[in-house]
């Protein structure tokens, strides 16, 4: 969702030199709230087969948000090396951060484990694929090397 402002998204885009703030910016960065749901239908990206979202995924894998990364444990601006997401290296979030001029921002996860922007589009930076699961999958496991999750 596109804003002007830099506290609140009022659904306007900036144009010429007014920087545009996306959701993830202002969720992230000022009210630090997180949001895993789609409120707009046309942007819930499903499969064919699915009764909800807008059925254009042959292959129903994406890459990771920011508020995922953030309710695992990383912080927009500060370093968290201990996290288990982090794994030491630059990788790219889907999540835009903002717009201006010709200069377009997207969250990124830095080596430090810093969830904060980046703009490098040239960089070999790596990507994180997720799968996101219904509510309602059964999974059993504990996650552990010897005991991995395993999704009935």
């Amino acid at each position: 969702t596109p804003s002007t402002s830099h506290t609140e998204i009022n659904n306007q885009g900036g144009t010429g030199t007014t920087t545009t703030n996306y959701g993830a910016y202002i969720r992230l960065r000022t009210n630090k709230t997180l949001v895993l749901t789609c409120t707009n239908s046309s942007d819930l990206y499903t499969v064919s087969s699915s009764t909800k979202g807008n059925k254009s995924l042959t292959y129903p894998i994406g890459l990771i948000t920011a508020d995922e990364t953030a309710i695992a444990g990383l912080v927009n601006g500060k370093n968290n090396l201990g996290c288990y997401i982090n794994n030491s290296q630059y990788y790219w979030t889907m999540s835009p951060y903002s717009f201006s001029g010709a200069t377009a921002l997207v969250f990124v996860v830095y080596s430090s484990g810093n969830l904060h922007y980046g703009n490098h589009i040239a960089s070999m930076w790596s990507i994180r694929p997720v799968i996101n699961l219904r509510s309602d999958v059964k999974i059993t496991g504990t996650g552990i090397i010897s005991d991995p999750y395993i999704v009935n």
